[in-house]
């Protein structure tokens, strides 16, 4: 039996223009595309992205994930997806699964990625990357990420209580993903360090896109899930 091909495609932070063109080819070329849409949400960015392709053949179909803090319960929604992804794999059917940002950096695809390698060893695969949100930010805000013989790191934002457990090392550019639900400490905290400066950006490329640098202008600003900081230190 011949499986289908299982794609990993980067759409970029959620501007179709940051689309590539191996992007564009595999959506004009497989049998399905899978996208995603929040359990909260009626609106599905990725989906909005992969709509923007012209003469694009593919079934689409959305799929809901769940971004609760318990990981079994996100797991158990992973596995879901991922069986019916590999329903359709067993089928004979080329399929993509269009994630935003870059696939192989906090992404989905990841954990999809395991599932279906185990369950089909033998299934071929192709990750095509993509512009990753701290790249945008960066680009947007005229902010110089890393030279020279600066360092990047980069840290999931959502379980940092307490940012005083982040050591930033001199001469580097911290990434901040997913600060949402500390972003007041962690501006607070930096912001108190003579030799940090911060650069915040929230549904970049969406509507209601939002950057700042001024730490009372961060925090004025409502929350967003969509966003992430950029800490220089020097």
């Amino acid at each position: 039996m011949k499986y289908g091909k299982f794609y990993g495609v980067g759409i970029g932070p959620g501007d179709p223009r940051y689309l590539t063109l191996m992007a564009v080819d595999v959506f004009r070329r497989v049998d399905l595309i899978f996208s995603v849409v929040g359990r909260n949400s009626k609106f599905s960015v990725s989906r909005k992205v992969i709509d923007s392709v012209s003469d694009v053949k593919a079934e689409k179909r959305e799929l809901t994930f769940s971004m609760a803090r318990d990981w079994e319960e996100r797991r158990a929604g992973v596995k879901a997806n991922a069986e019916a992804i590999l329903e359709e794999l067993k089928a004979g059917r080329d399929c993509a699964f269009a994630t935003l940002g870059d696939p192989m950096t906090y992404s989905t695809f990841g954990y999809l990625l395991k599932i279906l390698q185990a369950e089909l060893p033998e299934m071929e695969t192709e990750v095509v990357p993509g512009i990753t949100s701290f790249a945008a930010l960066a680009a947007k805000s005229k902010t110089v990420l890393v030279e020279d013989d600066e360092s990047l790191h980069v840290f999931p934002g959502q379980d940092v209580s307490e940012p005083e457990t982040l050591k930033l090392l001199p001469k580097s550019a911290n990434v901040i993903m997913k600060s949402y639900k500390n972003r007041k400490r962690l501006v607070e905290y930096f912001a108190k360090d003579p030799g940090c400066s911060i650069v915040y950006g929230s549904r970049l490329c969406l509507d209601g896109e939002f950057t700042a640098t001024d730490p009372a202008t961060i925090n004025a600003h409502p929350d967003e899930y969509l966003s992430l900081m950029i800490i220089k230190k020097e």
